[in-house]
């Protein structure tokens, strides 16, 4: 529309730490949900094939050492750091002789052959902390919820309607006249249902 908008509201898929980061740079409030990632984490242990009993929230930080103490009392210490958009990840490592010997290793971490278990706990940026807390407000919640209205209708709309369940052309200036096109046809529909129509009744 040629200008840049001072609010968006978008579903949560599209919520990411980078995403949040851009907007914020853009001085554009952004209104989206943002996953905490557990289930996230959970469906990456179980395809390791690791027990629930030792999934990363039964290991307990000691925040004076710095280090992570597993269920079955072995020590994990710092072992580096990765730095991603809007979130650093620490790395603990246990010992590999600990691990090797564990009687839990089966349901700790059965398929680490040669190193200790690891544990990441990570650190979001202060933008996104703050995007969290936002969105924890009732008032980014309401607005939030103008967005199945707003949104989702249209789209399944012009998806079950007009067909355009993928593009048909290549090219960003063509596809742009595809969701042009569309989009004028839901607006005029619109306006005959709402403006054209009740005149006439």
């Amino acid at each position: 529309m040629g200008s840049v908008p001072g609010q968006m509201v978008t579903d949560g898929g599209f919520v990411s730490r980078e995403n949040i980061l851009v907007m914020k740079e853009k001085g554009i409030d952004f209104i989206g949900p943002m996953g905490v990632g557990v289930a996230q984490s959970a469906g990456q242990m179980k395809r390791r094939g690791v027990d629930p009993s030792f999934y990363p929230e039964a290991f307990h930080d000691d925040a004076v050492r710095d280090t992570y103490r597993c269920p079955a009392g072995k020590i994990l210490s710092p072992d580096g750091e990765e730095k991603r958009p809007g979130r650093t990840n620490h790395k603990y490592r246990a010992s590999a002789a600990d691990c090797q010997k564990c009687i839990f290793k089966e349901k700790c971490c059965p398929q680490n052959e040669t190193m200790g278990r690891v544990i990441v706990h990570g650190v979001d940026d202060p933008v996104v902390v703050i995007h969290r807390k936002k969105m924890e407000t009732e008032e980014a919640k309401q607005i939030y919820r103008q967005r199945g209205a707003v949104a989702e209708f249209p789209n399944a709309w012009i998806k079950e309607e007009i067909g355009l369940r993928q593009f048909r052309l290549r090219g960003l200036i063509k596809v742009g006249m595809e969701v042009l096109w569309a989009c004028l046809t839901y607006n005029i529909k619109q306006w005959i249902r709402l403006c054209w129509r009740p005149q006439w009744a």
